[in-house]
Parts: C-alpha cells; structure tokens; sequence
C-alpha cells in the first residue's frame, strides 16, 4: 500500500475519530455538569413561542460553564435554556415553569455579580447566571405576563 493510499483512507478515519469523539465530550459535560439530571424533568418537548436572547452564558455545578452558547428564552409561563445546535448532543432543551425558580444573589464572581437559579424538582443543579443576564429575564417576565414584547 502506498503512502498515498494510506493518507486518503485516513482522512475518514479521522473524521470518523473527531465524530465519536464530539459526542462523547458533549455527552460528559451534560452528565457531569448537571443538564443531563435537570433534563429528567425539565425538558421541553416542544417548540417555545416567547421573547429570546441568543449567545448567552451560564455556569451549572461543579466546574461547567457554557460561555456564549445559551438561548435563555422568557414568556409568562416559564424560562427556556438552551444549547446552540453544534454543541446540542446530550443537551436537550430545558423549560423550567416559574413557579419551579427561586433565585439568589450571589456573590461577586470574578468581574460580575452572580444570581443563582434553583429548581424545584432539581435543588442540587443550580443554575448561575450573570446580574445583568437575571435582570433581563425578570424584566422580559414582567413585560409577558403584562402582554408586551420588545
């Protein structure tokens, strides 16, 4: 076999290789991370019609930070989380009813000051956001339930 040969069939070898190996990341971050366990209950099995921010970030448990890759969507019947679609395998999309939230001002983090998002059915995966995103989300729940939109 020449060297050739064994180049053009590496090339599917290795695009194989990152494939398995996307999926595997995705899947291990969502369990260890928590949105594999928030997903048990919270998953939304259904298209969300409500007011959407794009490229957001959160932090789950332990060390998983999504930076830049959440749509956080509000309407009058609860807040909408989820993954851009490149990173979407193992992270299904999360609504969490209104009356399943409680937050918590947290502590400054680093540059910014933090709230917490707990969840009913799931108190030990919170949820932490940034001030400025939580102000924005109490502020669009606060124009749906009074029917106006930005």
């Amino acid at each position: 076999m020449s060297a050739y040969q064994f180049e053009l069939f590496s090339v599917p070898v290795y695009i194989l290789f990152f494939i398995i190996l996307w999926i595997c990341v995705c899947k291990l971050i969502s369990a260890a991370g928590g949105w594999k366990i928030l997903a048990r209950d919270y998953r939304a099995n259904f298209a969300f019609d409500g007011q959407k921010l794009w490229l957001k970030s959160v932090g789950i448990r332990r060390w998983t930070n999504y930076s830049n890759c959440i749509t956080v969507g509000v309407n009058k019947y609860g807040l909408y989380v989820s993954v851009l679609p490149f990173f979407r395998i193992g992270h299904p999309p999360l609504f969490f009813p209104w009356t399943d939230i409680s937050t918590e001002e947290g502590s400054r983090h680093l540059f910014f000051n933090i709230v917490k998002f707990t969840f009913a059915k799931q108190p030990d995966v919170p949820m932490v956001l940034s001030k400025r995103l939580a102000e924005r989300i109490f502020k669009m729940r606060q124009e749906s339930q009074q029917g106006f939109s930005v």
